[in-house]
C-alpha cells in the first residue's frame, strides 16, 4: 500500500521507583538530581489515519489483437504472429485516476513462461476499446505465441494503492494459437513494353507488398522470392491485355509449381521507367483469380501493398465487399457499407483501426484493412491449401480462355466462345474442379475420345475488366493425341488440333552457345513453345511462353551454370532438353 502522512503518538511509560531513587533509600536531594539527570527514549508507533478507502482497482477484460479482434476474443489467433495484448484496467470510486502498475504473467500448462510489467501509469476510470491510451498495452514475447497459453493480468500487485476491495485485482484468460503455414509469395517483375509508344518499363526486383500482407493476413510471416523478369508486350490500358497477362502468368505458375500449389504468383507491373515516363493514365490497377493463386498489380508506391492485398484476397477465395459499387459482391458480408465492423490493430505501427472508419480490403473503399469475417475466410483457405497433399505427375496442361462478350456467344445460345490455348506436356497437379459443367476431352486421330476430365473454371472480375479460364491437367494417354476440346451440356464449345510431331520436334531442335547466351531452334515455326531452365532438372524457371517462329535466344544471365534448358512444344509432344555448360 502507498504511504500517507502519519502522526507520532508518544506513549510515555513511567519507570519504577528504582530509576528515581537509585539507592537513596527513597530520599531525593536536589543537587544529586541535577548531576544524575536521566533521559528516557520512548517507542514510536506509526498509524494510518482512521479513514476508509473508497476507490477500487480492477481488470475488466483482456483483448488480444494480431490484425483484428472482437470484444469476445473470437477471432482466431496465429502462432508466432506479432500480438498486442490490451489490458482493460479500471479505477472506480475516485475522481482522480490513481497511478499503478499492471503485471501480466504467462503459463503454458504447468510451465511458467515469464511476466511483463507496465507502469506506474494512470489507471483510467473508463477504459474504452476505441482509445489505446485508456488501456495497458503489451507487445507479447514470441515465446508466448504458440499452443494453449493462460495469461493473468494483475493491477497493483505491490499493493501501493489503498482500495476498498483487494481481492479483485487479477483477471485470467486462456488463448489458443493455431499453427499456420507462412505465405509463400513469388514476385514476378514484369518487363513491360508499352506497344503504343515502344517504351520499356522494368524495375529491379523489390518487395513493396509483404509488410502490408504480414499485418493484415492470418500468417506468421510472408516468405518472398523473386522470379526472373517476365516479358510482356501490349497496351495495359486495354482491359483485354490484363486478361492476356493474367492467363500467361497462370501458365507460368502451372509449369513451375502446379495449379494446386499454395504459392502465390504475383506479377508486379512498373508504371514509371528510368527516364521518368509513364504509361498509366488511370483505370485497372490489379487483377486476380478468385480461388487460384495467381494475380498481378501495378507498382504505385505506398498503396501497392493495399492493392496486392485485395488481389491476394481473391486468390484466397474472397469476393468483393459491398462498398464502391464493385461487381461479384459477397452476399454474406456481415457489415453495412463494407466497414470492418470490429476494431483492428496494425501491430507494426501500434495503430488502432476503428470499426466504422475503415473498410474491408475486398471493397473499393478506403482506408483499407481486414474485417474479422474476411480474416477468418483467408485463414480457412490457407489451412486448406496447406493440407493438400497431391503429388505432381506427368500430364497435359489443357487451357482455354472464355470470351463472354461476343456475337458468336450470343448466336450459340448464350454459351461463351472458347479459345483453346497451346497444350504443354508438363509435370504438375490438377486444380480442383467445381461443378461448372465444363469437361476437357482428348481425341485420337480417328476422333475417338481417349480421355475425359472435369475442367476447373477460373474467374476474375474487377471494375472494367473480367476474365474466365478453363484448366485441366490430364494424364498423358498411351494413344497419340490429335486434338483437345472442351464440352459443356453435351456441346463442343472449343477445340484445338495438336497433331503432335514428336519425331520431327526431337530431330530438328538444337541449341547453340552465343556471345549473348544460347540460341534455340526447334524447326517448326507454327508450333509455340514454352522454354524453361533448371539447375537440378526438378525445379524450373520459365523464360519464355507461347514463343513462335521456331527460334529463341535465352540471355546469358538467365542460364544456370551446369543446368538444363528445355523446350516444351505447344502441341503436347515431349520436351527436348539441352545441357548448359
Amino acid at each position: 500500500m502507498r504511504e500517507r502522512p502519519t502522526r507520532l503518538l508518544a506513549v510515555v511509560v513511567l519507570l519504577a521507583a528504582a530509576l528515581i531513587l537509585l539507592g537513596s533509600g527513597g530520599t531525593t536531594h536536589a543537587a544529586a538530581q541535577r548531576r544524575a539527570t536521566q533521559k528516557v527514549f520512548m517507542p514510536a508507533v506509526l498509524q494510518r489515519p482512521a479513514e476508509a478507502a473508497t476507490q477500487d482497482l480492477t481488470i475488466t477484460h483482456l483483448g488480444l489483437f494480431q490484425s483484428v479482434q472482437t470484444a469476445t476474443n473470437s477471432v482466431s489467433l496465429i502462432a508466432d504472429k506479432p500480438a498486442l495484448l490490451r489490458v482493460f484496467a479500471q479505477a472506480t470510486g475516485t475522481t482522480i485516476p490513481p497511478v499503478a502498475e499492471v503485471t501480466v504473467r504467462a503459463q503454458r500448462g504447468e510451465t511458467y513462461l515469464g511476466s511483463l510489467t507496465l507502469g506506474p501509469e494512470a489507471v483510467s476510470t473508463q477504459p474504452t476499446a476505441g482509445d489505446l491510451n485508456t488501456t495497458f498495452n503489451f507487445d507479447l514475447p514470441s515465446s508466448w505465441l504458440s499452443g494453449d497459453v493462460t495469461l493473468t493480468a494483475t493491477i497493483d500487485a505491490v499493493n501501493t494503492v489503498p482500495e476498498a476491495n483487494e481481492v479483485n485485482n487479477a483477471h485470467t484468460s486462456q488463448f489458443s494459437f493455431l499453427e499456420v503455414a507462412p505465405l509463400q509469395l513469388t514476385i514476378i517483375p514484369i518487363r513491360y513494353t508499352h506497344t503504343p509508344t515502344g517504351q520499356e518499363f522494368l524495375d529491379p526486383p523489390h518487395d513493396p507488398v509483404s509488410n502490408w500482407l504480414q499485418g493484415a493476413f492470418p500468417v506468421s510471416r510472408v516468405d518472398v522470392s523473386y522470379h526472373v523478369p517476365f516479358s510482356f508486350s501490349g497496351d495495359l490500358r486495354q482491359p483485354g491485355e490484363w486478361q492476356r497477362l493474367l492467363e500467361e502468368l497462370s501458365t507460368l505458375s502451372a509449369a513451375e509449381v502446379g495449379q494446386g500449389s499454395a504459392t502465390v504468383y504475383y506479377g508486379l507491373i512498373p508504371t514509371v521507367n528510368a527516364s521518368g515516363a509513364t504509361w498509366f493514365e488511370g483505370g485497372v490497377s490489379g487483377f486476380g483469380w478468385i480461388g487460384q493463386r495467381v494475380s498481378l498489380g501495378l507498382d504505385v508506391g505506398a498503396a501497392t501493398g493495399n492493392s496486392a492485398g485485395h488481389e491476394l484476397g481473391h486468390n484466397f477465395g474472397r469476393h468483393h465487399a459491398p462498398c464502391g459499387n464493385p461487381s461479384s459482391v459477397d452476399p454474406h458480408y456481415p457489415y453495412p457499407n463494407a466497414t470492418i465492423g470490429v476494431y483492428g490493430v496494425d501491430t507494426e505501427e501500434e495503430l488502432l483501426l476503428a470499426p466504422a472508419a475503415n473498410f474491408d480490403m475486398m471493397s473499393y473503399c478506403g482506408p483499407e484493412w481486414v474485417s474479422d469475417y474476411t480474416y477468418e475466410g483467408l485463414l480457412n483457405n490457407q489451412l486448406m491449401r496447406a493440407a493438400q497433399t497431391s503429388q505432381p505427375s506427368e500430364g497435359l496442361l489443357v487451357r482455354a480462355m472464355l470470351e463472354t462478350d461476343t456475337a458468336e456467344a450470343t448466336a450459340a445460345g448464350g454459351l461463351p466462345e472458347v479459345n483453346v490455348l497451346p497444350v504443354y506436356r508438363l509435370s504438375g497437379t490438377a486444380p480442383a474442379a467445381d461443378d461448372n459443367g465444363y469437361t476437357a476431352q482428348l481425341l485420337d486421330a480417328s476422333g475417338a475420345i481417349v480421355a475425359t476430365q472435369p475442367a476447373a473454371l477460373f474467374v476474375a472480375e474487377e471494375e472494367g475488366v473480367s476474365a474466365q479460364m478453363l484448366v485441366a491437367h490430364m494424364p498423358t494417354p498411351d494413344t497419340a493425341v490429335a486434338a483437345v476440346r472442351f464440352v459443356r451440356d453435351g456441346r463442343v464449345v472449343g477445340q484445338r488440333v495438336v497433331s503432335a510431331g514428336e519425331a520431327e520436334m526431337g530431330a530438328t531442335a538444337a541449341a547453340q552457345a552465343t556471345a549473348d547466351g544460347m540460341a534455340l531452334t526447334w524447326g517448326r515455326a507454327d508450333v509455340p513453345a514454352l522454354v524453361r531452365v533448371s539447375v537440378d532438372g526438378v525445379n524450373w524457371t520459365t523464360v519464355a511462353l507461347d514463343a513462335l517462329g521456331g527460334q529463341l535466344t535465352v540471355a546469358r544471365d538467365q542460364l544456370p551454370a551446369g543446368g538444363v534448358i528445355q523446350i516444351v512444344p505447344g502441341d503436347g509432344s515431349p520436351a527436348v532438353n539441352f545441357e548448359v555448360e
